[in-house]
């Protein structure tokens, strides 16, 4: 054991505690991003297609609330001790995309408000030094803060290519 003031704590102990802390950094830092590429985009052009392909901003905020939604899911089959595998995940958006074109831009705007606040209080409870939360970590970076980086990029081009 290494003796770090009066605690005692092992090196791996750690090692996880800074992987939860950096993951959860890296998604506030992205998250942040996100929502300041958001602000500001008038409501009337929230449905306009062309920012990722054919889909939306509204498509694509609908989008990244389902996917911070089947994160939680993954997270909880994780701790169970089930495995998260792999997931048709186009057609999963497929499906997903057409369900959010149905709901109005504040359904969908607060879906994802929500969504993302009870996925962070989850990833908060996780135990820092328990191994499964070092794998939680790992596969909810693509559905986090690697895939609002995806998508800010998308609306931000978006957005310069309108003048917005």
């Amino acid at each position: 054991m290494v003796r770090e003031g009066t605690l005692d704590v092992e090196p791996m102990d750690e090692e996880m505690r800074h992987a939860v802390e950096e993951s959860l950094a890296n998604i506030d830092r992205s998250w942040t991003g996100l929502m300041d590429v958001i602000d500001g985009i008038p409501a009337n052009r929230m449905d306009e297609s062309g920012v990722s392909g054919e889909w939306s901003v509204k498509d694509l905020i609908g989008h990244i609330a389902f996917w911070d939604a089947q994160a939680m899911e993954r997270v909880h089959r994780r701790a169970a001790g089930e495995s998260v595998g792999e997931v048709d995940w186009q057609a999963m958006n497929d499906r997903e995309a057409e369900a959010i074109r149905t709901r109005s831009l504040d359904a969908v705007k607060a879906d994802l408000l929500q969504t993302h606040q009870q996925l962070l209080t989850l990833l908060r409870t996780l135990p820092p030094t328990d191994p499964m939360t070092a794998d939680v970590c790992a596969f909810v970076a693509g559905d986090t803060y690697e895939h609002y980086d995806e998508h800010a990029a998308e609306i931000r081009a978006w957005r310069e290519r309108a003048g917005l």
